[in-house]
């Protein structure tokens, strides 16, 4: 029997996109308050940090990425909540390969 591969939407590759880009521009934030010293650099240079994105299930990809490409190590504390989200196993584990 050969397996399904991993479906993801187009609005779901957009966010594993958004992911890259987060970790090669700044780095991806974690959901603490930014320090005194990032919020300093933040005015002085114009750069900000990622905000979430509006949807929680493409937020949820998001911050999976993010974690996953930071740690070179799947985000397994956050596996529950694209798992909350909707997704299968077969593509968590999809979006972790890419996100090694």
């Amino acid at each position: 029997m050969i397996a399904a591969q991993p479906q993801l939407s187009r609005s779901e590759w957009q966010a594993v996109s958004i992911a890259f880009k987060d970790v090669a521009q700044c780095g991806c934030t974690s959901n603490r308050e930014p320090g005194k010293l990032r919020k300093f650099y933040g005015v002085l240079t114009g750069n900000r940090a990622p905000r979430p994105l509006a949807d929680q299930r493409l937020e949820a990809i998001r911050s999976f990425v993010c974690s996953t490409r930071r740690s070179r190590k799947p985000a397994e504390a956050l596996v529950p909540s694209l798992r909350d989200q909707g997704f299968s196993p077969a593509q968590v584990d999809a979006l972790a390969l890419l996100s090694l």
